[in-house]
C-alpha cells in the first residue's frame, strides 16, 4: 500500500462521520464534530471483543490457519495500544501492510467481532490491503457486513483501490448492483475516488448509471473534490449546469469546498451566482468556512452589513459555525441576532455543541434562556447531545426539569440517541418510565423500535410480538419492518406474513414507501401479489404517492394497469392527493374514477376546491356539468349569489 493511499485513506476515517451523516441526507455546510477517538485496549492488553454475531469469512482469500489468526490479533493489538490517534492509525496500516493473505483473512474475521469504533478504524485498512490485488473480490466482500456504517467505510476503501488500477470495470461493478442502499453507498464511493482523478469522467459516468438517490447525491460528491483540487473550475462548470437539484448540489459543494481554502474569494463568487436561491445558500456556506478558517475576520464582516435579512443569514450562518469551535464567540454574537426563528435555531447549535465538551455549563445556560420555543428546543437538544455521550448523566438532569412537556420532549430526546446504541434498555426504560407507552404516546416507542430493526430485526421482533395487544405494538412491528426496509425491502417484506393481521396495513405501506425510493416497478410488482385487504390498500396508497412524486406519468400507467377493488381506490386516492397541487384538472379526472362513493365525493370536494382558487371559470365548468358531482355538491361548491 503506496504512502498516499495510506494517507487519503486516514484522512477519510477522520472525516468518515462527517461523510457518513451527508450520505444520510444532511448536506449542511456546518463544521463537523469531532468524531470519538478509537478506544483503547483492555485492561488485559487485548483487543476489547465485542459479542459474536455473525462473521462473514471471505470466500477468496486463503483460510486462515490458527498461527495466522493469533499473529494477526497480535500484530494488531500492539498497533491500538499507540495513545496518540494518528499514529495509531499509521501503525495499524504498517501492520496490515505486513500481513500476508491468510493473515488478512484471519484479521478480517477478527475485525467483525470488535466493537463498532475499532471495527470502523480497521476493516478499511485491510479492504483496501485485499484490494490491491483483488478490487472485486473486496468489494464484493464489503457488501456482506451487516453493519451499515463498515460496510459503507470499507467498501469506499476497496472502490478507491480499484478505481485506482480499472475505473471501468468499477464502474460497470457499482452499475450492475440491484437498486438499494448498497449500490447507493457504492456509487457514493466510485464518484469519491473517480472524482480524485477526472471529475469530468466522474460527471460522464454518474449520467450514464441508472437513476436513484445515489446518482442524485453524487454531484455534490464530485464537486466537492473538485473543488479541492481546482476550485475556479469546479465553480465554472458547476454554474454551467442546466437548472435543477444537481446544479445546486454542486454549486454548494463548491462552495463548502472552496471556503475551506479561500473564504473572501469564494464569497466573491458566490456574490455573483444569479439565482437568488443558491446564491443566498452559497454565501451562507462560504461564511461559514470563514468562519472555521478565520472567526474573528469572519465575526466582523458580517457586523458591518446593512441592518436588513441578508445581514441575518450571515450572522446565523457564522453563528452555526462558531458553535462548534468557540461557544462563548457564538454566544456574544447570537446577542446581534434579532428574535425569530434564525436566532432560536442558532441558541440550539450551541446548546447542542456545548453539551459535547461542558454538559452541566450548556444546561445552566438554556435554564436561563425565556420560556419558549428555543427554549425548549435547546432543552431537548442538549438532551440528545449529553445522551450520546453519558445517558445516566443526561437522565438525572432531565429529572432536574419541571415536570411538564418541556421534560416529556427532553426526555424523549435522551431515549431516541440511547436507542441507537442500546435499543432493548431504550425500549424497557421508556416502557417502565411512560405510563402511557402502551397507547404509543407521540409514537415514541415505535421509533426506538424502528431504529433497533437497522441493528438486529429479528431480535427487535421478538421483543415486540411481547407487547399488549393495540395499536402501539401495531405501530411498534410496523415501523421495525419499515426499519428493515431501509437496508433489505425483500427481507422486509419477508416478514410480514408473520405479523398480526392488524399490523400488515402499517407494516406493508411502511415496506412499499422505502422500496418506491430506490425500485418503484419491482416495488409495485411485489405490492400485487398481496391479497386484497388492508395490507395492499396501505402499499398502494405509499407506492402512488411516491410514484406520483417521482414520476407522475408512469404513476398513472401503473394506475391504468389496476384491476377495481378497495386497493385500487386507495392508490388513486393517494396518487391525487400529490399531484392535484399541480393539476387539479387531471387528479380530478381520476378521482372520478373510484368506486366507494364516500371516498370519491370526499375527494372531488377537496380537488374542486384547490381548482377554484387557482382557475375559477375552468372548475365552475366542470362543476357545473360533470356527471361525477352531486347535487349537493353542485350547490354547496357554486351556491347562488
Amino acid at each position: 500500500m503506496n504512502d498516499k493511499l495510506k494517507w487519503l485513506l486516514a484522512a477519510a476515517l477522520v472525516l468518515g462521520g462527517w461523510v457518513a451523516g451527508f450520505m444520510m441526507g444532511d448536506h449542511s455546510a456546518s463544521t463537523p464534530a469531532p468524531t470519538a477517538p478509537v478506544q483503547t485496549l483492555s485492561p488485559s492488553g487485548q483487543l476489547p471483543l465485542a459479542p459474536a454475531n455473525i462473521v462473514i469469512t471471505p470466500q477468496d482469500l486463503p483460510k486462515a490457519s490458527a498461527e495466522e489468526e493469533k499473529q494477526a490479533e497480535t500484530s494488531l493489538s500492539a498497533a491500538m495500544r499507540e495513545p496518540n490517534e494518528m499514529r495509531r492509525l499509521h501503525d495499524l496500516y504498517e501492520a496490515v501492510e505486513k500481513m500476508s493473505p491468510g493473515e488478512i483473512a484471519g484479521a478480517l474475521a477478527m475485525a467483525q467481532r470488535l466493537p463498532a469504533s475499532e471495527r470502523e478504524a480497521l476493516l478499511p485498512i485491510l479492504i483496501a490491503k485485499w484490494a490491491e490485488t483483488d478490487p472485486q473480490a473486496a468489494a464484493q466482500f464489503s457488501l456482506t457486513l451487516t453493519d451499515r456504517s463498515s460496510r459503507f467505510t470499507a467498501g469506499r476503501a476497496a472502490l478507491s483501490a480499484w478505481v485506482a488500477a480499472d475505473p471501468r470495470a468499477a464502474s460497470q461493478w457499482v452499475a450492475s448492483l440491484p437498486p438499494g442502499e448498497q449500490r447507493t453507498g457504492a456509487i457514493y464511493s466510485l464518484t469519491t475516488a473517480l472524482a480524485k482523478r477526472d471529475p469530468l469522467a466522474a460527471i460522464q459516468m454518474i449520467n450514464a448509471m441508472p437513476k436513484d438517490r445515489g446518482t442524485d447525491n453524487a454531484y455534490y460528491n464530485i464537486f466537492n473534490e473538485w473543488a479541492s483540487q481546482d476550485p475556479a473550475a469546479a465553480a465554472s462548470n458547476a454554474l454551467s449546469l442546466p437548472k435543477g437539484q444537481n446544479r445546486e448540489r454542486a454549486i454548494s459543494a463548491t462552495t463548502v469546498r472552496w471556503a475551506q481554502t479561500n473564504p473572501q474569494a469564494a464569497l466573491q463568487w458566490a456574490g455573483q451566482i444569479p439565482d437568488a436561491g443558491p446564491r443566498n445558500a452559497a454565501i451562507r456556506n462560504a461564511l461559514s468556512g470563514w468562519a472555521s478558517s478565520d472567526p474573528q475576520a469572519a465575526s466582523a464582516y458580517v457586523l458591518t452589513l446593512p441592518a436588513g435579512e441578508q445581514r441575518n443569514r450571515a450572522l446565523s450562518s457564522v453563528v452555526n459555525t462558531l458553535a462548534y469551535r468557540d461557544v462563548q464567540s457564538a454566544l456574544t454574537l447570537v446577542d446581534q441576532l434579532p428574535a425569530g426563528q434564525q436566532r432560536n435555531q442558532a441558541i440550539q447549535n450551541i446548546a447542542s455543541n456545548w453539551v459535547n465538551t461542558d454538559p452541566q455549563a450548556a444546561a445552566q445556560y438554556v435554564m436561563t434562556l425565556p420560556t419558549g420555543d428555543a427554549r425548549n428546543n435547546a432543552i431537548s437538544n442538549i438532551a440528545s447531545n449529553w445522551a450520546r455521550n453519558d445517558i445516566g448523566g443526561a437522565l438525572a438532569w432531565i429529572q432536574t426539569l419541571p415536570a411538564d412537556d418541556t421534560q416529556r420532549n427532553a426526555q424523549r430526546s435522551a431515549v431516541f440517541q440511547w436507542a441507537q446504541n442500546e435499543p432493548r434498555a431504550a425500549a424497557d426504560y421508556w416502557m417502565k418510565t411512560d405510563t402511557k407507552a402502551g397507547q404509543d404516546q407521540h409514537g415514541t416507542l415505535a421509533q426506538i423500535a424502528g431504529q433497533w430493526a437497522r441493528q438486529d430485526p429479528q431480535e427487535a421482533l421478538t421483543w415486540a410480538r411481547q407487547l399488549p395487544e393495540g395499536t402501539a405494538k401495531n405501530n411498534v412491528l410496523g415501523q421495525i419492518i419499515g426499519g428493515l426496509a431501509g437496508n433489505d425491502p425483500r427481507q422486509a417484506a419477508s416478514f410480514i406474513p408473520q405479523l398480526p393481521a392488524a399490523a400488515q396495513a402499517n407494516a406493508a405501506s411502511q415496506v412499499a414507501s422505502q422500496w418506491a425510493q430506490n425500485d418503484t416497478p419491482a416495488a409495485a410488482q411485489w405490492a400485487t401479489t398481496l391479497p386484497e385487504g388492508e395490507g395492499r390498500k396501505g402499499a398502494y396508497r405509499s407506492l402512488a404517492s411516491s410514484w406520483a412524486e417521482q414520476d407522475p406519468v408512469k404513476a398513472a400507467g401503473w394506475l391504468q394497469s389496476l384491476p377495481g377493488g378497495p386497493s385500487r381506490d386507495a392508490a388513486v386516492s393517494s396518487f391525487t392527493q400529490r399531484v392535484g397541487e399541480k393539476d387539479p384538472e387531471s387528479a380530478i379526472a381520476w378521482a372520478s374514477t373510484i368506486a366507494d362513493t364516500t371516498t370519491r365525493n370526499s375527494d372531488l370536494d377537496r380537488l374542486a376546491r384547490r381548482w377554484l382558487q387557482q382557475d375559477k371559470a375552468a372548475a365552475s365548468r366542470w362543476i357545473g356539468t360533470s356527471p361525477a358531482v352531486s347535487d349537493e355538491m353542485r350547490q354547496r361548491l357554486l351556491p347562488k349569489n
